[in-house]
């Protein structure tokens, strides 16, 4: 009898095993005034879905289907500027999918509630931060996450380089990009800018699923936030030799060009050329380098972007990638407006009213290093 009992206890603990659950996320990405894009990863594949808080359910579909995968990723559509979204993600276990007309689903989850708002151009400010160069540190990268205010910032940016050149896949991706901001992007929209290290290795394709942006490609984009509008590139590979080895000058050059058209008409549409305050982001930034033998597309994007940014009314370029602080002064290369290159150890706090721009940087421990207002 008691052998009887451990077998059966065995195979409880077994079934228990077999329970799908959360292992990262969830986060919230590509938010605009009338839609988010919620994800999160599970331990099995099965049916997702994310529950609003009037009890409808968005679930995760693809041309009419709903789909069985481990990478989540449910849109919220239909929502208006500035709305809290109370949600929670939810799901059911794909046990065995041998039989595609009789697949076998095991347990069914859920998981805690969480509150997130939509941009609204209308909101009297604009507060995030961002973080560059992690490069796989997460303890650094966790102090200086802990150190946010949830209440008052409206989005997270992590402006590349967050990991280094491998071959990841999502999993991996979000341990490292995601988890170590703990519960923030549940509740505070993420969005992204490729570096340069994110361009290598095989796993790109898994950065573009992890940060989804269909408007008009997954790296490049614009949106708008309380009085501020922003522009992000990606600025690409960064030096000559490693260019050509991930995959070739000329490759990377016809992708920036094809990112200057773009610009050209997304900064010409209204949203973009009323808002009171304009801000590129970019891993790299736009200067001419004195060291002329090397960085072949920071260089190449001063050269051809910054006659355009100027015209646009840019008033500051946020950059990353020198892993040192720099503070580039309007005139000194080009720029009508300031660039400034926040290092890898520190993050930096933004706030935009229509009045201007107030920078702060902050490192680990939580001191001020940095203070501009513009």
């Amino acid at each position: 009898m008691k052998r009887l009992t451990l077998l059966l206890l065995g195979f409880v603990l077994g079934l228990n095993c077999l329970a799908g659950g959360v292992i990262s996320g969830p986060w919230v990405t590509e938010t605009r005034e009338n839609s988010l894009t919620v994800l999160w990863t599970t331990d099995l594949p099965g049916q997702a879905y994310v529950e609003l808080a009037d009890g409808s359910k968005v679930w995760e579909t693809f041309a009419g289907r709903r789909i069985f995968q481990r990478l989540h990723t449910v849109k919220l559509e239909g929502l208006k500027a500035g709305e809290v979204v109370k949600y929670r993600v939810c799901g059911v276990d794909l046990v065995d999918d041998r039989n595609a007309r009789d697949p076998k689903f095991g347990a069914t989850w859920e998981g805690e509630w969480h509150s997130v708002r939509t941009f609204d151009r209308k909101a009297p400010e604009c507060r995030f931060s961002v973080f560059n160069d992690i490069h796989l540190k997460t303890a650094k990268y966790s102090a200086l996450a802990s150190q946010v205010d949830s209440s008052a910032t409206n989005f997270l940016f992590l402006n590349g380089d967050i990991v280094s050149a491998g071959n990841y896949c999502a999993d991996t991706l979000a341990h490292y990009m995601l988890d170590p901001l703990g519960s923030l992007p549940a509740g505070i929209p993420v969005l992204f800018a490729r570096g340069n290290h994110e361009g290598r290795g095989n796993g790109t394709r898994a950065v573009a699923e992890v940060f989804p942006n269909a408007d008009p490609a997954p790296f490049y984009y614009t949106f708008r936030s309380g009085p501020a509008a922003f522009i992000v590139f990606d600025g690409g590979e960064t030096h000559v030799k490693r260019s050509r080895a991930y995959c070739g000058d000329d490759y990377f050059v016809d992708y920036m060009n094809a990112q200057l058209e773009w610009a050209r008409k997304a900064m010409r549409s209204r949203e973009f050329r009323t808002a009171p305050v304009k801000i590129c982001l970019v891993h790299v930034p736009m200067i001419d380098h004195p060291d002329q033998t090397d960085f072949l597309l920071q260089r190449w994007m001063n050269r051809h972007f910054l006659e355009l940014l100027n015209k646009a009314g840019i008033d500051l370029m946020i950059g990353a990638d020198l892993h040192e602080f720099m503070w580039c002064e309007p005139g000194s290369m080009g720029n009508k407006f300031p660039i400034i290159v926040n290092d890898d150890v520190r993050r930096m706090d933004v706030t935009c009213t229509k009045k201007g721009i107030s920078l702060k940087t902050f490192n680990a421990s939580g001191e001020q290093e940095f203070q501009k207002d513009m």
